[in-house]
């Protein structure tokens, strides 16, 4: 695969059907990174998203953090040559009430200013590292994963070490269209610094 990032590797990891995506979703909450026009909105940029209806997002999406500050509008502008955006559900407890979007304690909180007239415009595609938390990951992570997400090495690298287990059983991974096992599935992820991933369920035997 080969983008603005350049040639980047491609990992197909396959599960049996028996088994479950979910699991593999929380690797989601490191972040992928998503090709976007020069600064969309937050609702433009998410409509592209498998699932991410106006609906799902009206209803669903309960707290925004942009560059690391809280935004009560979905049609906040994603300002920034490298912007990170997080998107949760409704989260528990008084952090959950202050960061809600468009909540009662939202004055309590710092938020972002929309300064996107004073930056330059550019034409250039920008990389947004998008992360998903709670029910957003569990409910569209298996979606992103079937159809494939650029995330970075080190974040599956991690997450295969830490949880080793998810892939004792999946049938054969394969690169680029060659087959590895574990081991050389890892060594491969040191030595580039993002890939292509795709995780599906197995459905030869259905």
């Amino acid at each position: 695969m080969t983008n603005k990032l350049g040639c980047i590797p491609q990992l197909d990891i396959r599960i049996p059907v028996v088994g479950s995506i979910l699991p593999y979703t929380t690797l989601l909450q490191t972040g992928i990174l998503v090709e976007s026009k020069p600064q969309p909105t937050v609702r433009a940029f998410l409509g592209s998203l498998p699932g991410f209806t106006s609906q799902y997002m009206n209803e669903r999406i309960e707290t925004i953090f942009l560059n690391g500050l809280p935004v009560d509008d979905l049609e906040t502008i994603i300002n920034g040559s490298a912007p990170i955006l997080a998107i949760s559900a409704a989260m528990p407890g008084l952090a959950g009430a202050i960061f809600r979007k468009n909540g009662f304690h939202a004055p309590l909180r710092t938020t972002i200013t929309d300064d996107s007239s004073d930056e330059v415009q550019s034409s250039e595609q920008v990389m947004i590292l998008l992360k998903f938390f709670n029910m957003i990951v569990s409910e569209r992570g298996g979606a992103i994963l079937h159809d494939g997400c650029l995330i970075k090495c080190n974040s599956v690298r991690r997450f295969m070490n830490y949880r080793p287990q998810l892939f004792s059983d999946v049938l054969p991974m394969s690169c680029d269209n060659k087959k590895m096992d574990f081991v050389e599935v890892i060594n491969m992820l040191h030595k580039s610094e993002i890939v292509f991933l795709k995780i599906q369920q197995d459905t030869a035997s259905i």
